[in-house]
């Protein structure tokens, strides 16, 4: 194996044993809304492949896993920090096994799966190939392979370029402390060297996000016939939805309609939302 390749799975072991006790809370993929809207995405996705078996990859405390429950019979999740697992919630009437492994190299029994997910993991992988790769053989003749909340390189890039002391309005100052300045902040509250972090998240903080065209011509090297991808959380979105002079139903609705708009405006848009995701059918 790779010494890289290596250096990243070890930087993702030792960054999420450490967190995996507050993970479940910290990360805002968790809330409530963002959990309603990747079930929205996933139960068409179940009742297209009439999916009875799912692989999970990178699966960590269990997000998908908690959603897929109730569509599907027999999960199996795979993840390198075995602390991670241990928070899976197993309860519920789904067969849900979990292994502690590289998703590089898991041993898949071939076209056993008629779903596999990937949610916020791609960017923890020095090299994704090995992973998708994965997914490929996992999956039967027309199965889905769902990828998610990975970072967006043309938001990664712009964000980047900008001062930390330029004169910006707060939601530009945000991305650029949550984007470029991310390693400090877990320094700070979970006491995990920053070396260790970026590492950890390879495909953002050092290759700095997925363009898509890249991520189209991989997936179809592999051997996936259509891939479909979408952009979401547009800057500034979350300022918008928490903002308490409007009312709740208010802050909604704004957000709701400024994506649509932002949505009819891709591909020119595509740099003012935060990240990527893509359904790749085999």
């Amino acid at each position: 194996m790779n010494t890289d390749y290596q250096k990243v799975i070890e930087a993702n072991i030792a960054l999420h044993s450490k967190m995996s006790d507050d993970y479940s809370t910290c990360e805002p993929h968790f809330r409530p809304e963002n959990v309603n809207n990747v079930e929205q995405k996933l139960k068409p996705l179940f009742e297209q492949t009439q999916a009875k078996k799912l692989l999970d990859l990178g699966c960590g405390t269990g997000f998908v896993i908690n959603i897929a429950k109730k569509y599907v019979s027999t999960i199996h999740g795979v993840d390198v920090t075995q602390a991670m697992m241990d928070k899976v919630d197993k309860s519920g009437n789904a067969t849900i096994e979990l292994f502690n492994h590289d998703t590089g190299s898991f041993p898949v029994q071939s076209g056993a799966y008629d779903m596999v997910t990937a949610y916020s993991f791609l960017h923890h992988l020095y090299d994704i190939t090995p992973t998708l790769n994965t997914a490929f053989n996992a999956l039967k003749e027309g199965g889905i392979f769902y990828a998610d909340l990975d970072p967006n390189y043309y938001f990664w890039e712009g964000v980047n370029k900008l001062d930390r002391e330029g004169s910006y309005d707060e939601i530009v100052k945000r991305e650029i402390e949550m984007v470029t300045y991310k390693d400090e902040d877990i320094e700070k509250n979970f006491g995990v060297d920053k070396d260790i972090f970026n590492s950890a998240e390879y495909g953002k903080n050092i290759k700095g996000g997925f363009r898509a065209e890249d991520l189209e011509a991989n997936l179809k090297a592999i051997g996936f016939k259509k891939v479909t991808f979408f952009y979401h959380w547009f800057i500034g979105q979350g300022k918008l939805i928490n903002d308490e002079t409007f009312t709740k139903e208010e802050r909604f609705k704004y957000a709701d309609v400024t994506n649509v708009y932002l949505q009819k405006a891709l591909p020119l848009s595509k740099n003012l939302f935060k990240y990527i995701g893509f359904i790749a059918q085999k």
